[in-house]
């Protein structure tokens, strides 16, 4: 199987390397060592076959794709949005990826560190290195070739690239078959994701974001990009106007916090948009639909099923 993507965190190989030594060096480029291809990370720090016995991974997906491609008995922490597999939500916290102290990873005698571009702050991340452990900062996706290049990219870093293409092929078959072809009745609902923790944190999702491909792939038009958000927006009645979503889909952990349905209803502006006036609300885990990670499937099947169970779905 052919697949065009681009490497999430990047391979170099060998003849880019050998230009970059020769002009460094006075020595003829037919006189270099061949170079293996190596990982650069998304902000362009290389990390050349890391030491793997002890990983710490800062996000859920992360987790779930070293996990996926054999190294699972290496990690030895996670971030607090691992939420599979089983084995992995019982291995000790490293803090919050998104809120992240050096302390909390270096605790745990880390030999690498897998991060994303969400990692924050950078400060920490520079304080680990500093350690002399070295950290992989891999893209965080937000289409489906991104995916596979993402995956392509772990692959590289821990030496298991025939894992990573094997995983890539299932990947792609699996969301090929869960996905709403064109051949298939298209479901032309609006539908929005919304963020939210409770009450004091509510966002509307837009361009740019993970939610999109799951909500195109399930045959929904993603109401915030069709509004003309770009990345995340605070949910205000003017942004959920101009939205009109006929379907919120929101995380089933805010949701819950918010008080169910009538609690996100009570949330200005939302009982005023269709999905509020039918009470069309799916919550679904955050760890399942809102990070692209190896389950990504499921979700979109999940999604096309509960979008057909609506009265004006086709």
């Amino acid at each position: 199987m052919t697949r065009r993507f681009p490497l999430v965190g990047l391979a170099v190989g060998p003849a880019l390397l050998i230009l970059a030594l020769s002009a460094c060096s006075d020595s003829p480029v037919d006189d270099a060592p061949e170079a293996a291809d190596v990982f650069v990370g998304a902000d362009g720090v290389i990390v050349d076959t890391p030491d793997t016995t002890r990983i710490v991974t800062l996000s859920g997906d992360l987790t779930e794709f070293v996990f996926e491609l054999g190294l699972g008995a290496s990690v030895v922490a996670t971030d607090v949005t691992t939420v599979a597999p089983d084995e992995a939500v019982l291995l000790p916290k490293a803090g919050i990826g998104r809120f992240l102290t050096a302390e909390g990873v270096l605790k745990h005698d880390p030999t690498l560190v897998i991060a994303d571009t969400q990692t924050s702050p950078a400060s920490a991340i520079e304080q680990i290195r500093a350690a002399g452990v070295p950290v992989a900062v891999l893209e965080v996706p937000t289409t489906f070739d991104g995916l596979y290049g993402k995956v392509a990219s772990l692959g590289l870093l821990l030496e298991t690239s025939e894992a990573a293409a094997a995983l890539n092929d299932r990947l792609e078959a699996e969301i090929t078959a869960a996905s709403v072809s064109s051949g298939d009745e298209v479901i032309t609902l609006r539908v929005a994701y919304v963020y939210t923790r409770g009450p004091n944190v509510m966002l509307l999702f837009g361009e740019g974001m993970t939610t999109t491909p799951v909500i195109e792939a399930a045959g929904g038009l993603d109401a915030g990009v069709d509004a003309g958000v770009e990345g995340n927006v605070p949910v205000t009645p003017e942004a959920l106007a101009a939205a009109a979503p006929d379907v919120l889909v929101v995380p089933e952990e805010g949701y819950a916090v918010l008080g169910g349905i009538e609690g996100l209803l009570a949330i200005p502006g939302v009982a005023a948009t269709p999905a509020g006036v039918n009470r069309a609300v799916f919550a679904y885990p955050e760890g399942d639909f809102l990070t692209f990670g190896p389950r990504i499937a499921a979700s979109i099947e999940r999604l096309v099923t509960d979008l057909r169970s609506l009265p004006s779905a086709p």
